[in-house]
């Protein structure tokens, strides 16, 4: 439908659906009367002010938004009339808000909510004069262009031509670490950009973000690049929102949140690391994938411009296994075997820690570890240390009466951070500091710390590695604007010996002088009661592996292990992604996991154990009857209610019901639409998740 004719359609109706954000009402939406003067000119995403709240109480003209038409209200409704229009120009499409729907939809949520999420909060500021332009602008945008351009390898040219003759929707990247799929990428921009249209290049972490980024910048220079992310200010955003929308950006980067920026006339999406869960929002709600959402913005770009869209590329070293297998039997997948230049890959060593332990040696470093961290930094080159979890321990017991300190409202342990004397909850953020007492048997002095986080892990390699110099990098040294870029710069830089850090560096990271990667327990990410572990294992050990060696000199990796006959750790020896996938493709379609089947996960919660345990047994029961009905309790396939595995979150106690859908679009309607009728009592809350993460 042309401006002309959308206008013309506009024209017939009296009333307009307006966004609104309320401090007290949240984000809501309200109709409005359109006035005469309007009609002609009044569009879907326009910028306007309405009266809000009674005149006699001090009502107020607020800031809102166009999201739709009508002609009818509810009974006993007046309209008041929208006061005026900020803004000719839209601030957003009506494709846009077709994408924002079918999040709405898809994801059981309602519109406001997503909209709250896709839109920058100061969004609803009535004076657009008092945006304030950005304190500190982001370093990495000050990268220079550099005259250097790298040319494809042999290997590379193939997988690139391959991709373009193809011309696959969606296409799957899967190149081993160091196999050069970022030069494929900026291929692909370079043609993109070419062709007149604009790329949307999406990273899991900021940290990864600010890399590709920067490697970008220094392809194609920074006048028509953007970022955007949770960690820029309102400010930044709602500058990057007005040159997205005056077409001025040509390559936006960002985490998750980026597929909802209104990049115009997008010719490419680019998903790096498309495994990894980052892209998927487990709270608050919408529950979306950025990378689902990514699929639906290029089917509803293909729909307006009649072009076909933008094409996806997903990238990864070790693919999600619903990406790969669909990928493998649709013609779009495309590997890189090797690594660029023939580079070999690094040697992996595993390290039982239970025979350190036998020889005397309690600690979290073996001997083996500590001899080569010491070697590697002496022969001028530089280490990273991965323990993929926070803090300084992962629980506190008390030695006299043995409990383990819980946060009260989640009934898990909380872990002690050194660097704040504090004990903290990582799920509701409770924080207990200085304790020295046991809560239980309040015996003075009686509590031990246990278990390994990255503070521990720092604080420990500072001890045996007293003349190097260390730096930590996770989520809780980040509080300042700037530094994750400026840690990874001084480590590329070769101003930091060893990285010790979470998964966050196990991504990305291409500096040639890393020779050694050690990782401490590489059992973590196994031992987690949930379908995805032995595949998020997996990825973990050969990410991170693979930041080793890069460069001319041969790289080296050490897995300790208390568990060295985990076959899992073989095959991450090898970076062998095949037949990692052969075992667990076996087991997903023995057990009716992704990706022959979706999951929808209900969870149930209560401050009452008992009533919400009743709760959750009433609607099984309800929703198998209904399945049932129909006749599809083989393809709809509700199992539980069960306790989660964390039974208590934020002084609620929960129980999930998981329903595997063998119907795709179908089945999603079906359960979908029994939720939707579902009347809860005031003291229970339900959680929908689709396609979650995780079962935890």
């Amino acid at each position: 439908m042309s401006e002309t004719e959308s206008l013309a359609v506009q024209n017939e109706y009296k009333y307009a659906l307006c966004l609104v954000d309320i401090k007290v009402l949240g984000t809501r939406t309200f109709s409005y009367l359109i006035p005469d003067e309007m009609k002609g000119i009044i569009k879907i995403g326009q910028p306007v002010t309405v009266p809000f709240g009674n005149a006699r109480g001090g009502g107020r003209k607020i800031k809102a938004y166009i999201v739709g038409f009508s002609n009818y209200l509810e009974a006993g409704i007046r309209a008041k009339k929208i006061d005026e229009i900020l803004d000719t120009e839209p601030m957003f499409s009506l494709e846009y808000l077709k994408m924002l729907e079918w999040v709405a939809n898809y994801y059981f949520s309602d519109l406001p909510t997503v909209l709250k999420t896709a839109l920058p909060e100061k969004f609803f500021q009535k004076n657009l004069k008092n945006y304030r332009k950005p304190n500190k602008e982001l370093k990495v945008l000050n990268t220079k262009k550099s005259s250097k351009q790298n040319t494809l390898s042999a290997e590379q040219q193939k997988v690139y031509d391959d991709i373009k003759k193809v011309g696959a929707k969606t296409s799957l990247l899967y190149g081993i670490t160091g196999s050069g799929k970022t030069e494929i990428y900026f291929k692909l921009i370079e043609d993109t950009i070419n062709e007149g249209k604009n790329v949307l290049f999406l990273a899991p972490e900021i940290a990864l973000v600010s890399q590709l980024t920067a490697r970008t910048i220094k392809r194609f220079g920074k006048s028509a690049v953007g970022i955007w992310h949770s960690s820029i200010s309102e400010a930044e955003k709602y500058k990057v929102w007005q040159k997205l929308r005056n077409d001025e950006i040509k390559i936006l980067f960002g985490a998750r949140s980026s597929v909802f920026a209104p990049v115009k006339n997008l010719g490419l999406i680019i998903i790096d690391e498309e495994n990894d869960p980052a892209y998927k929002q487990t709270m608050p709600a919408p529950r979306y994938s950025a990378i689902e959402v990514a699929k639906k913005l290029a089917e509803l770009g293909a729909d307006a411009n009649g072009d076909g869209g933008a094409k996806i590329i997903l990238g990864s070293a070790t693919p999600d296994i619903k990406s790969y297998y669909e990928a493998k039997n649709s013609n779009s997948l495309f590997v890189l075997d090797k690594r660029y230049n023939n580079a070999e890959l690094p040697k992996v060593k595993i390290v039982d820690m239970r025979m350190e332990r036998g020889f005397g040696n309690n600690g979290i470093f073996s001997k083996y570890l500590v001899d080569e961290v010491k070697k590697t930094v002496g022969n001028g080159n530089q280490v990273i240390l991965l323990i993929n979890r926070r803090g300084f321990s992962s629980y506190t017991q008390c030695m006299s009466c043995s409990a383990v300190i819980e946060c009260p409202k989640c009934a898990i342990p909380l872990i002690y951070h050194s660097a704040t004397g504090s004990h903290r909850c990582h799920y509701c953020n409770y924080e207990i500091k200085n304790l020295t007492t046991c809560p239980e048997c309040k015996e003075e002095g009686t509590l031990e710390n246990f278990g390994t986080g990255t503070q521990r892990v720092e604080e420990i390699a500072g001890k045996i590695f007293s003349d190097f110099k260390i730096q930590r990098l996770d989520s809780d040294v980040l509080s300042k604007k700037n530094e994750h870029f400026e840690i990874l710069e001084a480590f590329n830089n070769g101003e930091i010996d060893i990285l010790i850090g979470t998964q966050m560096i196990a991504k990305g990271l291409d500096n040639p002088n890393v020779t050694l990667v050690g990782v401490i327990n590489a059992d973590l990410s196994f031992n987690l009661p949930d379908f995805r572990s032995s595949e998020r294992g997996f990825s973990l050990l050969c990410q991170v592996a693979g930041r080793s060696g890069r460069g001319k000199d041969e790289g080296k990796v050490i897995f300790q292990t208390f568990n060295n006959s985990n076959i899992f750790l073989d095959k991450a020896r090898e970076q062998d992604y095949e037949s990692f996938f052969e075992n667990e493709i076996e087991v997903r379609e023995a057990f009716d996991y992704p990706p022959f089947a979706k999951i929808i996960r209900i969870i149930l919660s209560s401050d009452n154990n008992f009533r919400a345990e009743k709760s959750a047994m009433e609607i099984a029961m309800r929703l198998k009857d209904w399945i049932e009905k129909m006749s599809l309790t083989e393809r709809l396939i509700v199992m539980g209610p069960a306790p989660c595995v964390l039974e208590k979150i934020r002084g609620e106690y929960r129980f999930n019901l998981i329903v595997k859908n063998k119907l795709d679009e179908k089945g999603h309607n079906i359960i979908l639409s029994f939720l939707r009728k579902v009347i809860l009592p005031a003291d229970i809350k339900m959680v929908v998740d689709v396609d979650p993460m995780d079962i935890l």
